[in-house]
């Protein structure tokens, strides 16, 4: 019997630390621990090592186009397919309220685009059962949007990838333009306001794809909490480990038929769109 095998991008620290940790407590299979610094990326593995758990370790820096195709060459090699994957990796200056064009360009790279470049690579090698779970937040909701043609467009049933698309660079043009058109499109932090609500349009587009393949996969977007990492300087609600309470109950306890939700992080289903 073929070992099942669950990843989660970005995952030396914080949230996806945690997930790692939880998903080798419970998770029958592989547990990939994936960082774009291996170094980093194995003092990560040996902490779990010490606490009797055996996660595996791949260099994966998802913006990178070829680090994903070496990781998805890797995964080819050795496993039958990919059964949980948690896209976690992510960025946020908790310091710069309004970023530069520069920063902005950044930070939707990494907290989005890569997710494209995931789809690409990666998705191919999912199992018809396959849970995706994206790491959001509850800046992915549609009312941090303060543009009514988008309000308008990302809440279409039938809303496509080229329109996220258009929506994240008409925000970049607008960060190019400077802080009042920043401002005015998502308010203060709008590039990670903009990268998660792309991030939670995109999960309900891909099940939907998903479903009209015939494929049993579920995509499911959720908010862990405001969470106590580095990435806010140590500001939060939660510990990391209370943030994985709900991405682990998507990717072991949920029904199969729970697709294209936005989950809170006490895991009940919120409205994305209210």
């Amino acid at each position: 019997m073929e070992t099942k095998v669950a990843l989660v991008t970005g995952s030396n620290r914080g949230i996806g630390f945690e997930i790692v940790k939880g998903l080798c407590q419970k998770f029958d299979g592989a547990v990939y621990l994936t960082a774009r610094n291996e170094e980093r990326g194995l003092e990560a593995v040996k902490k779990l090592e010490e606490l009797g758990l055996k996660p595996l370790f791949h260099v994966l820096d998802v913006t990178c186009e070829k680090s994903v195709q070496d990781f998805a060459a890797h995964i080819s090699a050795h496993h039958a397919g990919i059964d949980v994957l948690v896209n976690n990796a992510g960025v946020l200056d908790f310091d710069k309220s309004v970023s530069s064009y520069e920063d902005a360009k950044k930070l939707i790279d990494t907290n989005f685009m890569s997710l494209l470049t995931i789809t690409k690579i990666l998705y191919p090698l999912l199992t018809n059962t396959a849970r995706i779970i994206n790491i959001s937040s509850d800046w992915g909701l549609l009312s941090n949007i303060r543009k009514q043609v988008w309000l308008d467009t990302l809440v279409k049933e039938d809303v496509t990838v080229d329109e996220i698309l258009h929506f994240v660079n008409e925000f970049l043009q607008a960060a190019k333009n400077g802080k009042s058109s920043y401002i005015s499109f998502a308010g203060h932090y709008g590039d990670y306001k903009v990268s998660k609500v792309a991030m939670s349009a995109l999960t309900f587009v891909q099940q939907r794809e998903f479903t009209e393949q015939g494929k049993d996969i579920s995509i499911n977007c959720v908010h862990p909490g405001f969470i106590m990492t580095d990435m806010t300087k140590g500001m939060g609600d939660f510990t990391p480990e209370r943030g994985a309470k709900a991405p682990l109950y998507l990717a072991l306890e949920a029904p199969q038929s729970l697709k294209g939700a936005f989950l809170w992080h006490d895991c009940h289903r919120v409205n994305w769109d209210d």
